[in-house]
């Protein structure tokens, strides 16, 4: 019995041995192929893998892109700019004329200006107004204060003016009076410069000026701007953009006194452009001539804006300087040193800026020689040889002299 039973506790003893080695190598067998089916899964996803993460590389790389895409696309096209099809480009050298909103409405002065047209060698360029020295507006708008005070002239109808411009391939520029003012004050009393009794202050003619101190009247110059922004007008040029020069100005009272004149116009223009430029358009100021050389305690100070404006256009006309300035004996009858010595002034004051000075160019005669060809050329060749970046011509009757903008040297 004890035989068989050590025989049987053997053989099952044995047969548990082969047991337990067939289970090892059928675990073995089964973790290879595991092992096996992993390298090749591993194998068979690669591609997958690579694909993926070029995708998601891709949208990585793609963010950044968009976002700069995103960050320089220019504003969306109001209808009225698709109507007179968008904004034209600013050129690289400016050359235009002045023209009144009455010219434009009268077709035998604006068609000989429209003829000047020549984007390559000619006029490329051509400044008209919006709102004018009394204070009228040219065409209607949505702005109360313009429709209250009664500034809505309806002298030309400016989608037909811009289509008719754009298609001669000019850069329209949209003059607007800023604080000189005679309708705006009389609706908005509170918003103009008073006199010490109370009542609207006037200057010589007998305008009244909005407060360049009270911040409330910079509303109204800067909603018509972003109007004409909207309509298609290239660039917004604020001119009178000052404090009154004329007038008794020991009866002007301001909302605030106290406030820095140079602080208050850099400020108001400053204000301009962060509104306009997101639209699309070009911010521009007209100076006096004399503001690079002189302090003329007038607000109007170039170095200050350099890197706020894309333009300024000092008003260098020879005739207006007084006799020795700049140590010209007549700098009326000296057209081309006189605008050569203001405009260096210019550079240097605005020096290291993004600004680009273009002058106004006096195409009239005051007093001394008369001004015909020769002098406006001698003021272009001038404004040439010390890098302006262009020029405008001003006449007020917008008569401008014949072959003007013949030989300007073919500026791009």
């Amino acid at each position: 019995m004890n035989d068989f039973r050590d025989q049987k506790r053997y053989d099952a003893h044995q047969e548990a041995m082969r047991n337990s080695r067939r289970a090892k190598q059928r675990a073995s067998a089964r973790a290879t192929q595991r092992k096996r089916r992993m390298v090749l899964i591993a194998v068979l996803l690669i591609p997958v893998a690579i694909a993926a993460f070029a995708f998601t590389w891709s949208r990585d790389s793609d963010a950044p892109k968009k976002a700069i895409k995103q960050a320089v696309t220019l504003p969306k096209q109001s209808a009225a700019e698709q109507a007179v099809g968008g904004h034209v480009a600013m050129p690289d050298h400016v050359r235009g004329v002045h023209v009144t909103s009455y010219a434009v409405a009268t077709s035998g002065m604006f068609e000989p200006i429209m003829a000047l047209a020549d984007p390559k060698v000619g006029m490329n360029a051509i400044e008209i107004d919006i709102k004018d020295e009394r204070g009228e507006v040219a065409f209607s708008t949505p702005i109360p204060l313009a429709k209250e005070s009664g500034a809505h002239m309806n002298i030309y109808d400016p989608v037909k003016v811009l289509r008719r411009a754009h298609d001669a391939g000019l850069y329209v520029i949209g003059r607007i009076v800023t604080f000189q003012d005679g309708y705006a004050p009389g609706a908005a009393p509170a918003n103009g410069v008073h006199t010490r009794r109370g009542t609207l202050w006037k200057n010589n003619l007998g305008i009244t000026w909005l407060d360049p101190t009270n911040e409330a009247a910079w509303e109204y110059p800067i909603q018509l701007a972003a109007y004409a922004a909207e309509l298609g007008f290239d660039e917004i040029m604020f001119d009178y953009v000052r404090y009154p020069t004329d007038g008794n100005a020991a009866d002007m009272v301001f909302h605030d006194p106290g406030r820095s004149r140079d602080d208050t116009i850099t400020s108001f223009l400053k204000r301009a452009s962060n509104t306009l430029k997101p639209l699309g358009v070009r911010v521009s100021a007209a100076m006096f001539g004399l503001a690079a050389t002189n302090d003329l305690g007038i607000g109007q100070k170039p170095g200050k804006l350099r890197n706020t404006l894309d333009a300024v256009y000092p008003m260098v006309y020879p005739s207006h300087f007084t006799d020795g300035q700049f140590g010209i004996a007549k700098p009326g009858d000296t057209p081309g040193p006189t605008v050569a010595a203001a405009l260096s002034d210019w550079r240097r004051r605005t020096n290291g800026g993004t600004v680009q000075i273009r002058p106004w160019l006096q195409d009239f005669t005051l007093g001394g020689i008369p001004y015909g060809l020769p002098q406006v050329q001698q003021q272009i060749d001038a404004a040439d040889s010390v890098g302006a970046g262009g020029w405008l011509l001003w006449n007020a009757t917008c008569s401008y002299t014949a072959g003007v903008f013949a030989g300007t040297n073919g500026q791009p």
